[in-house]
């Protein structure tokens, strides 16, 4: 009889123990760098995030806002005209603790730098030489 009781409880645990429904992937952070003289709107899938002034802070950014990864990001510039994007998929941005890896998108204006990125470290290393741009790539 005991053991019979202890299968049966052994059986009982086994099928509680199944595991935790799925939740949907965490979203990083996502920042905007801008470094030109454009106001750089930021689009999320279509939805217009908010506008990140010329060399200053922007809007912090709500991911919880956001839909569900992925994400197509694009940097738009006041004419609406495409500067630079990414897309950010599940799993792809991973925190300080399991190795720091972040997806980003730049472009070297002749007015300044443009960097987009998603994770919690700025994109780092040494800075490649600024690109002097083309000619009119700073109209609105």
């Amino acid at each position: 009889m005991k053991a019979f009781a202890a299968t049966a409880l052994l059986a009982l645990l086994v099928g509680c123990s199944g595991q935790a429904p799925a939740t949907s992937a965490p979203r990083p952070n996502l920042t905007v760098s801008n470094g030109t003289t454009l106001t750089v709107t930021l689009v999320v899938n279509g939805q217009r995030v908010g506008d990140f002034p010329p060399s200053g802070a922007g809007p912090k950014i709500d991911v919880a806002s956001l839909p569900p990864l992925p994400w197509t990001v694009e940097a738009r510039s006041p004419s609406g005209r495409l500067l630079t994007s990414m897309v950010v998929g599940p799993g792809e941005v991973q925190s300080m603790a399991s190795g720091a890896a972040i997806v980003m998108g730049r472009v070297d204006l002749s007015c300044g730098r443009l960097t987009i990125f998603a994770g919690d470290v700025a994109p780092s290393g040494p800075a490649p030489p600024p690109s002097p741009g083309n000619p009119g790539d700073c109209a609105p």
